[in-house]
């Protein structure tokens, strides 16, 4: 038996595929989808089917987005046309099951931002706007619109609010398809069919043809479908109208009993009961598929329609100055984590100058005035470290779903991210100098102050950028926070304290040029020191004279002098560099 699909008449897509069979690597003599064959045209079309029986999969293939170690055999074609994941970027959205979005950013700002991002660029702001305002009402969501999205930690809008949002998102640019993963998961019955009555008023207005998977909907929610793919253990048992279905099983020999929801029949005749003999379960599919004759799939079908608009991305500098706004935007709803960064930077500057006050210029403040310049690199080291390195694997989920939606250049991201990121990185240190430095007493000039403050700034910066470049390679935070000690560890060990560097063993000396606690070390040390006099006590006096009279003695005895301060600087501005570097390309290349 063959159906002709409800088609609605505006429809500007139509996607077929044929002899479509998809393949793992990880086991490359099962096929996931076994040769499949079929179209889609307008209307609102439901993927249904067991766990396991290749809806996700169909859905990931028309659009695009296998997972890497996946591949297609066969053809997709979408107006008569070969396409690729660059075209749908242009004119389709994809709304994934989870509901990937920036937790500190209203409902209206996170649409406002992606039209900011998604909207061609010499659109107008008001134009703009009227679309986050034709999103907002398409949905349903206005009563939220000034409500903070929200995550795990700070509540925010509902789940079903949250799926509506999704959805707005991708509708903001008016895509011709709209592909969604499961978008009832975790929804109550009467949020799911809400969601779906406007989906179906979306597809049924000609402008977007919807596709979407669903599990098991109820009766209600089924009954907004026009069209229908059943699919089972990766073949095709029903592709039709949704309407039609039931009586396609009933002939078949797999009547609907009477008061039962029809989705609810079509699952439980095509999934094995528990136990079930598998050559009864073979059966059953063998009769629906001698009952159902596949159509015969035209590849060049939809090629007579007009060409559709195709969506460009705006222009590397407004892609980050738009990020840049998010960013910033985002940092100022996280206040209490910046406040928190001040306050540990004002009580661990008071604690260390009080432990250390005022050491003077006494023999005994020389081996002292090591040790709280040392402390004070591996303080600020830490604890910028620690703050920094679930910056990025927070968002990269995000991220993924953004760049694979063509929203921005992951340059401008990573750029944007980090400049907002040092900005608000900048005063702990300042604070932590300024306090420090004068409980402790080093030496009180303008200029040696502010040469301080300058390095502890570095050192803050080479830290976070060094944590920064292992969350991105690590991916995790639960693997970042694995590895980045290893790198702080060694840091410290080879920070020119413990072991001077004249007495360092030749086959460490790479590990000694990478550590940013050494430079800041030197850097700081060769400013308090240099022009520093010592005095002596009595009983100190050798042969009538103080044993070491000024700084410039203690930095050549320690060996501190195989670089100037300004050199000590510049380095650990190359590392920053270099750290940033990596981390970009950690975060361009890096998928899995």
């Amino acid at each position: 038996m063959t159906f002709t699909p409800h088609v609605e008449e505006q429809s500007k897509a139509v996607l077929s595929w044929k002899h479509l069979t998809v393949r793992s690597k990880r086991s490359p003599e099962k096929a996931l989808l076994k040769d499949l064959s079929g179209n889609i045209t307008g209307g609102f079309w439901s993927l249904m089917g067991p766990s396991g029986s290749g809806k996700s999969t169909l859905v990931n293939t028309l659009a695009c987005r296998l997972t890497p170690g996946m591949w297609f055999e066969g053809e997709i074609r979408l107006n008569g046309r070969m396409y690729c994941l660059h075209d749908l970027k242009c004119m389709s959205g994809y709304v994934m099951q989870d509901d990937l979005m920036n937790g500190a950013l209203t409902v209206w700002e996170t649409l406002f931002y992606a039209g900011e991002l998604r909207l061609p660029h010499d659109m107008t702001v008001e134009h703009r706007r009227e679309r986050v305002e034709e999103s907002i009402v398409e949905m349903g969501i206005g009563h939220v619109r000034d409500v903070v999205v929200g995550d795990s930690l700070h509540k925010g809008i509902s789940g079903g609010e949250r799926k509506r949002l999704a959805v707005a998102m991708e509708l903001i640019t008016h895509p011709v398809l709209l592909f969604l993963d499961e978008p009832t998961s975790g929804l109550d019955s009467v949020t799911a069919l809400s969601l779906c009555s406007k989906l179906k008023s979306l597809a049924a207005s000609g402008r977007t043809t919807v596709i979407c998977t669903i599990h098991q909907p109820q009766s209600k929610l089924f009954a907004l479908f026009d069209n229908l793919i059943l699919l089972k253990a990766g073949e095709i048992v029903y592709l039709g109208p949704a309407g039609k279905a039931v009586s396609f099983f009933e002939k078949a020999g797999f009547p609907c009993p009477p008061m039962t929801n029809p989705a609810d029949h079509l699952m439980d005749v095509i999934t094995p009961e528990l136990g079930e003999d598998a050559d009864i379960a073979k059966a059953k599919g063998d009769r629906l598929k001698k009952y159902f004759t596949p159509k015969v799939v035209d590849l060049h079908a939809g090629s007579d329609r007009p060409a559709m608009p195709m969506r460009q991305l705006i222009p590397w500098p407004k892609q980050f100055h738009v990020l840049f706004r998010r960013s910033l935007q985002e940092h100022r709803r996280k206040w209490v984590q910046v406040a928190t960064q001040i306050l540990n930077s004002i009580l661990m500057s008071i604690l260390i100058g009080f432990v250390f006050y005022r050491i003077g210029d006494s023999q005994a403040s020389i081996s002292v005035r090591q040790a709280v310049l040392f402390f004070c690199v591996i303080n600020q080291g830490i604890f910028a470290s620690l703050e920094t390195i679930n910056s990025f694997p927070s968002e990269r989920a995000l991220t993924l779903r953004e760049r694979a939606a063509g929203t921005y250049n992951v340059s401008a991201y990573f750029l944007a991210k980090t400049a907002t990121d040092t900005l608000f990185q900048l005063l702990p240190p300042v604070v932590f100098s300024a306090i420090v430095y004068h409980l402790v007493g080093l030496q009180d000039t303008p200029e040696k102050f502010w040469v301080f403050t300058g390095f502890m700034i570095l050192c803050q910066l080479s830290a976070t950028s060094l944590a920064t470049m292992v969350s991105c390679v690590a991916r995790t935070t639960d693997l970042s926070v694995v590895v980045l000690p290893l790198f702080i560890e060694i840091g410290r060990l080879f920070g020119g304290y413990f072991l001077p560097p004249a007495q360092l063993p030749l086959y460490f000396s790479w590990l000694y040029a990478l550590s940013y606690v050494k430079y800041t070390y030197v850097g700081i040390a060769q400013n308090e020191l240099s022009g520093l006099k010592f005095t002596c006590l009595p009983s100190e006096l050798v042969d009538a004279a103080c044993p070491i009279s000024s700084g410039e003695e203690v930095i050549k005895r320690l060996g501190l002098d195989f670089i100037t301060r300004d050199q000590a600087a510049g380095i650990l501005i190359l590392l920053v560099v270099i750290c940033r570097v990596v981390a970009y390309l950690g975060l361009r290349f890096i998928k899995w």
